[in-house]
């Protein structure tokens, strides 16, 4: 017989067929819900730069843009791929930590840049009449949104440390 944990919680040899069928169905619940989220941020993200465009895109129909969400991934995997030399490269190089961090946002900002205009060009039933446009759009907001993501975790931690004084 193996023994308990320390804490006493039973491990997962531990649990019936029936515990490990629930959390199976939770953790792929958790996952399904985490990909909903994910996708409606797309959405809303693909959306946003649809609006903002003021006419520069032009859709056949609804489904044009729900294709343009869902080819989002593979596109934006595209353009990582053609950034891993260049962060391979960034890395390697002796430079400040200040200079590294702002490369590489330097770099996100042209990968997003780069899987929008795949989006754009390669999505059924988009039109776009300037692609450059709404990519750089796309690209500055979703550095907007890095910039007010880092900036709610340092206030966060600064709280933190107050606290814990």
């Amino acid at each position: 017989m193996e023994p308990q944990r320390p804490d006493g919680e039973p491990t997962w040899s531990d649990l019936s067929t029936r515990e490990k069928a629930s959390a199976a169905l939770g953790i792929t619940g958790l996952g399904l819900g985490i990909l909903a989220v994910l996708a409606m941020a797309m959405l809303v993200g693909v959306l946003a730069v649809v609006l903002l465009s003021n006419g520069l895109i032009e859709a056949d129909s609804t489904s044009s843009l729900v294709w343009a969400v869902l080819l989002c991934l593979p596109y934006f995997l595209l353009a990582g791929l053609f950034a891993i030399p260049v962060r391979l490269a960034l890395r390697l190089m002796a430079m400040s930590g200040r200079m590294k961090r702002g490369a590489d946002a330097a770099i996100s900002v042209a990968t997003t840049f780069l899987g929008a205009l795949f989006v754009e060009s390669f999505t059924p039933g988009l039109h776009v009449e300037h692609p450059w446009l709404p990519a750089l759009l796309a690209a500055l907001l979703v550095a907007l949104a890095n910039l007010v993501i880092n900036y709610i975790e340092r206030r966060k931690g600064r709280r933190s440390s107050e606290l814990s004084l």
